[in-house]
């Protein structure tokens, strides 16, 4: 028997990501700051933002963004660690 497809989860944000993007643009409301970071996550590959979101978004850490990605936990960590590149880049060159 297959297994069933693993529902989505919400992407539910902590609030220190939050704090964090406001400090970067001040000037932004918060509805903004969310939006742009929508679209960030969007368009970052879906392997790196599943980790990304496992790893720092649910503060699972590396094993939880292995856990998600279902690779080795290094592995995950290189695709979180790209991705948190890959975010900075695209949030910065919007400002």
């Amino acid at each position: 028997m297959p297994d069933a497809p693993r529902p989505r989860r919400p992407n539910i944000l902590p609030p220190h990501v939050m704090s964090e993007l406001q400090d970067t643009a001040p000037e932004l409301s918060e509805a903004a700051l969310i939006d742009r970071l929508e679209r960030a996550l969007a368009d970052l590959p879906a392997l790196e933002r599943a980790a990304v979101v496992a790893s720092v978004g649910y503060a699972e850490g590396p094993v939880g963004a292995a856990m998600e990605v279902e690779l080795d936990p290094e592995q995950a960590e290189a695709l979180t660690r790209n991705a948190l590149q890959l975010l900075r880049a695209a949030l910065t060159s919007e400002t």
